[in-house]
């Protein structure tokens, strides 16, 4: 028979998982944010604590008046692991349920190994990690798997991974079932950008909105896209496949299949391959000696560096590649009306004042007037860690209703 939950545990399951998402909340704070009398949120908060849930945490700081309490979960209910499998980097993050950090590490990825020895070093490298955090494997709840492909997040499969000299070994892969089958804990699959943008939604710039798309453009370009606070993921979950989006119906064959889609033209990799092309043909660039005279060591940082000391080429491929994102975003604004758009990734990371003044520009010139001045240009203020902290954060929020209903039996 289903197990009947009673309406007073439905209620604290609510506030338990506030509490989750926004650590450290108080219960003024809670209150407001379910609709409850303060009366009813002491005595569900009250209960939570009586049972080993949460954790009372005093403000340090010196203030007048009475002393603000947050509300956490205790750290002794378990922790969680945040893997974000990249192309180029695999970052990994062991986190309590709360999203505090008890070890991290990144490495490169190595895609060059094949599939089956980029993840036998993967599985090696998390234990590692566990290990290096203190945290005893039987204290391990889950761990949640962040790929930059094509994600069915419902069966946890990768469907593709439109990466040259990738597309086979990653094709139709079960990633869920391999990662429960080897380290025996579950496992949520998804893709990459949804887990920096939840990064986003609750440590970065999109913490106070609601309607907004945060775009990510390293070696490839994705976008995620929030509606009244919720990740919105498209009809069968395909939402957010912003770099496939064609800006240039001339533009150069992409292995997706399509010509003169933004990550065709406007991605680390496609800017830097610029820089080198132009080098190959004599143009003179200060990229070559940021470089150490060795064109193949040319990075975005260097070209970026470059730009900022008005190396022309550096300037143009950037200004170019702002360009063709600008012309998305406008699509974008004239679709969504967002509140925001937030840009981030390593092109982001790497010059934000060049690149975003160009893509603003774009954006005011292509998009309808008022939806261009409807609309926010941010950049995102997290690091290369958003997406594993993004996927633990995920996967700690969907182990709150059995951690809580356990409790329960």
């Amino acid at each position: 028979m289903p197990r009947v939950v009673r309406k007073s545990s439905q209620t604290e399951l609510t506030i338990f998982k506030l509490i989750q998402a926004t650590p450290s909340i108080s219960r003024v704070e809670l209150s407001k944010l379910s609709g409850l009398s303060s009366a009813a949120i002491t005595g569900v908060v009250s209960s939570l604590i009586q049972k080993g849930f949460l954790v009372e945490e005093r403000a340090s700081a010196k203030v007048i008046g009475r002393k603000r309490v947050g509300l956490s979960l205790r750290s002794s209910l378990g922790c969680v692991i945040g893997i974000d499998l990249g192309t180029f980097n695999l970052r990994i993050v062991v986190t309590d349920l709360n999203g505090e950090i008890l070890a991290s590490r990144q490495e490169r990825t190595e895609m060059g190994r094949g599939r089956e020895g980029v993840l036998d070093r993967c599985f090696s490298l998390v234990r590692e990690t566990l290990a290096s955090s203190g945290v005893r494997p039987d204290e391990l709840l889950g761990i949640g798997v962040a790929f930059s492909g094509v994600i069915d997040v419902q069966h946890g499969r990768i469907l593709s991974y439109p990466r040259l000299g990738q597309v086979e070994q990653w094709r139709n892969v079960p990633l869920k079932e391999i990662i429960e089958d080897e380290l025996g804990v579950p496992c949520l699959l998804e893709d990459s950008v949804r887990a920096v943008a939840t990064s986003e939604k609750y440590l970065g710039a999109g913490h106070a909105l609601k309607d907004f798309v945060y775009v990510d453009v390293g070696m490839g370009v994705g976008a995620s896209i929030f509606i009244d606070g919720k990740i919105y993921r498209g009809y069968n979950g395909s939402a957010g496949e912003f770099g496939h989006m064609t800006v240039d119906v001339d533009g150069p064959l992409y292995c997706c299949g399509s010509n003169g889609c933004l990550e065709a033209l406007a991605t680390c990799t496609t800017i830097i391959e610029t820089v080198q092309t132009a080098i190959e043909k004599g143009v003179p660039t200060k990229t070559l000696e940021l470089a150490g005279g060795n064109p193949a060591a040319i990075t975005i940082e260097i070209i970026a560096q470059a730009a900022e000391q008005n190396d022309s080429l550096a300037y143009r491929a950037l200004s170019e590649a702002a360009s063709h994102i600008g012309a998305a975003a406008a699509d974008l604004v004239n679709l969504l009306n967002p509140q925001a758009i937030i840009f981030g990734g390593a092109l982001f990371r790497s010059a934000p004042g060049l690149l975003l003044e160009q893509v603003r520009r774009v954006v005011r010139h292509r998009a309808m007037e008022k939806s261009a001045n409807d609309v926010t240009l941010l950049i995102s203020p997290l690091l290369s860690d958003a997406g594993s902290r993004g996927m633990a954060r995920l996967v700690a929020a969907e182990l709150v209703d059995s951690i809580y209903m356990n409790s329960q039996a």
